[in-house]
């Protein structure tokens, strides 16, 4: 069982909203998944949040945790903060509570959990991958990889693009600069601005980065609950009567990727969307405009291919 140590005050020289306290604070915090760690990331500080931890002590217990597992990718301390800051500050909403003459501070996350209830009220009971693949306007029946058709079609003009070997060795180029995108497994899925931009947690430049990824093109909704294939196909249909699908692709792990046209929408639009989407079983990693997601017919590191089950660029124009 991981012990969260005292508070190192040097952690906070760049987040000046925490007030120090010498709270020494003790919780379990279990290990990351395979897959999904960004989400999993928020789910241990909020966590750390409904345990009763002050905010300085759930980042110092965020660190602990990176320190004591051995994890799939490199976890910056940026993408630590940024959702340590999410779940204690920017994603709170307070309800005073008056109970005698005491008063309490009710927290409220930005992205609701996951909402089996509500998915089976929603969903359309039958309604299945194989459906999905039906209702797609183009529909590819070999085994070929269509990476290069798909990619133009969803990337018009040969922006740049940002394409991921691994999380941590990706590249810029122009869209034809890309040799085999099919060997790949990860894309921003928006175009990017310049060919590399500064980090936030140390301002070097780096082709991957949200400083030089361009306006929000798709918003997409990763379903990696265990549910199955049909249930996540089902929600990413119910949820095309919201938004127009473009595209759905498999992870070539346990779940499916929708792709939402969103272009020119501003964020305050979509959050109603996402808020939804994540009811029904969506990884709230995805809003983060920046984030990787998984590159259609690419290949995923196990040699699965992320094959496009559902394809309609008609929604683009």
């Amino acid at each position: 069982m991981p012990i969260v140590p005292l508070r190192d005050e040097s952690r906070l020289a760049t987040v000046p909203q925490v007030v120090p306290s010498p709270q020494i604070f003790t919780v379990y915090l279990p290990p990351p998944p395979e897959v999904g760690i960004h989400s999993a990331i928020f789910k241990t500080a909020s966590t750390l949040r409904d345990a009763g931890s002050s905010p300085g002590s759930a980042l110092d217990a965020l660190f602990a945790w990176r320190q004591t597992y051995q994890f799939r990718r490199p976890v910056p301390d940026q993408e630590l903060q940024d959702a340590w800051q999410a779940v204690f500050f920017q994603a709170r909403a307070r309800s005073t509570i008056s109970s005698g003459s005491s008063t309490k501070a009710d927290f409220v996350p930005r992205w609701p959990v996951a909402n089996p209830q509500k998915r089976t009220e929603l969903v359309t009971e039958g309604f299945g991958l194989v459906d999905l693949w039906e209702n797609s306007p183009i529909r590819f029946e070999d085994t070929a990889a269509h990476t290069r058709f798909i990619l133009e079609r969803l990337f018009p003009d040969d922006p740049l693009l940002c394409l991921g070997w691994t999380m941590s060795h990706f590249d810029t180029r122009r869209l034809s600069e890309w040799n085999s995108p099919e060997s790949m497994q990860f894309l921003t899925p928006s175009p990017m601005i310049a060919v590399a931009g500064a980090r936030k947690s140390d301002g070097y430049p780096s082709a991957h980065t949200l400083a030089n990824t361009g306006p929000r093109r798709f918003l997409i909704v990763d379903f990696d609950d265990r549910s199955g294939l049909d249930s996540h196909a089902a929600a990413a249909w119910h949820l095309s009567t919201k938004m127009p699908l473009a595209l759905v692709l498999h992870s070539g792990g346990k779940g499916l990727h929708a792709w939402f046209w969103v272009n020119g929408l501003d964020d305050d639009e979509l959050i109603p969307f996402f808020q939804l989407a994540c009811e029904l079983g969506g990884d709230r990693a995805l809003w983060t405009r920046s984030q990787f997601a998984r590159i259609p017919d690419g290949t995923r590191d196990n040699g699965q291919p992320q094959r496009v089950y559902y394809f309609n660029p008609e929604v683009l124009k």
